[in-house]
């Protein structure tokens, strides 16, 4: 092999290695949370319309009330979010959103993006609420211990005599 051809080969190598990752960040997927609920951001309280429509890139818009989320699934970094105000102002705002790469589920503040809060502010991290963990015995027995006291009470209606 001489060194010609070496370079080549690495050369196509570096360049198949830049494709990849950028196809990785223009088509990695993100499932988007669109929120409703109130928020506060540095002691100041955003609340969202009562009825409003949520579309992101232009697609079917969404009927979303307060205190409501829907989950959008979207692929590429950036994003346009319009929100159409029914009641109340019914005014429409159309903001441009990024997702940062390695971010698999976001939360999109809607009352943020509405109270023209900082765009850092509109994204949060999805965190799942922690499960109870209750072991299965003990939700039998409480579930049986219901039960018990109208079993053995003995209750007129069902006695004859």
């Amino acid at each position: 092999m001489t060194p010609r051809s070496l370079v080549q080969r690495g050369g196509v190598l570096i360049g198949l290695v830049l494709l990849s990752v950028f196809l990785f960040y223009i088509g990695k997927g993100h499932t988007l949370l669109i929120d409703t609920n109130a928020v506060t951001i540095d002691g100041k309280e955003f609340r969202s319309a009562e009825a409003i429509e949520v579309s992101i890139d232009s697609k079917e818009p969404e009927s979303m009330g307060r205190a409501e989320r829907i989950q959008v699934l979207v692929g590429g970094p950036s994003h346009t979010i319009t929100i159409e105000v029914v009641s109340g102002d019914e005014r429409k705002v159309e903001k441009k959103l990024t997702i940062p790469t390695f971010m698999d589920t976001a939360v999109v503040s809607v009352p943020a993006i509405l109270g023209d809060a900082s765009p850092e502010r509109w994204i949060t991290t999805f965190t799942a609420p922690e499960i109870e963990d209750a072991p299965a015995e003990q939700m039998i027995h409480e579930s049986d211990d219901s039960k018990a006291p109208a079993t053995e009470s003995g209750n007129p209606a069902q006695t004859s005599g």
